[in-house]
């Protein structure tokens, strides 16, 4: 992976996960003492089961115990996920400096610089259990011109504030890159369904002329198009690469 020229600049932003790792390992904790006291439970039930077993049974445990019998599945499901869902993970540092970006965790150390950079797509994906809808989950990709990539997501702490330093220390360079490539191949792709040329914007099979484009904006996850003809779109923001070039390009900024 390409290194930041010596001499480094000292980093000017640094972003950690300690409050994810914090509570992280409260759930474990938690998670270990609910796990010992079921235990502790189901060993003492034993012991007041067994002489009642030996006199009555098997059947004794079903005619007095059937609602624990029935629950504990779901339960020690539900625990040994909350366990293994919040297993301590390594620290990770995101540093940000004027020449590039830098992310260590455990004894992975990777950096990027700003002008190597081709593509940033921020991730947004949601979670289900039982077809309960979890936490969102953001997650933003930067990849090189090598192909070299470099993720964080939103367990870093000041998610948000990371999120926008880089989208806008990353700007400059993907948008000559952007302007260069479409001077260069009269196209301009921002991943598999979006595309553009200096007249027109495709979006899957959907043709917008530039001069009819009434409104282009990022909202809630959805880039939405509309023309002045009324015909309007929208395409999720993780199937775009760099959409806040695709944004200053159509001059629509959101």
């Amino acid at each position: 992976m390409e290194a930041l020229e010596a001499p480094e600049l000292k980093p000017d932003a640094i972003f950690t996960d300690r409050k994810n790792r914090r509570v992280r390992a409260w759930r474990f904790v938690f998670s270990l003492l609910l796990l010992a006291s079921l235990g502790a439970f189901a060993y003492f039930a034993w012991l007041w089961f067994t002489p009642r077993i030996a006199k009555f049974g098997l059947s004794i445990l079903w005619v007095n115990g059937k609602i624990v019998l029935i629950l504990l599945p779901f339960v020690l499901f539900l625990l040994f996920w909350l366990l293994f869902a919040n297993l301590p993970r390594k620290k990770t540092i995101v540093s940000l400096s004027a020449d590039g970006i830098r992310k260590k965790s455990g004894g992975q150390d990777q950096k990027l610089r700003w002008d190597s950079l081709e593509t940033l797509r921020m991730m947004l994906s949601r979670a289900y259990f039982l077809g309960i809808p979890g936490r969102r989950r953001e997650r933003v990709v930067l990849t090189d011109a090598v192909g070299d990539k470099l993720t964080f997501d939103a367990r870093m702490d000041r998610f948000d504030e990371l999120v926008n330093l880089v989208r806008e220390r990353s700007f400059p360079a993907l948008y000559q890159l952007s302007q260069e490539q479409l001077s260069r191949a009269g196209t301009l792709s921002f991943g598999e369904l979006v595309s553009l040329s200096p007249d027109s914007l495709r979006i899957r099979k959907t043709a917008f002329s530039l001069e009819q484009l009434k409104s282009a904006a990022i909202n809630k996850g959805w880039l939405r198009i509309k023309s002045e003809n009324g015909r309007k779109t929208r395409i999720r923001v993780d199937k775009l690469n760099n959409p806040d070039v695709l944004l200053h390009l159509l001059d629509k900024p959101s």
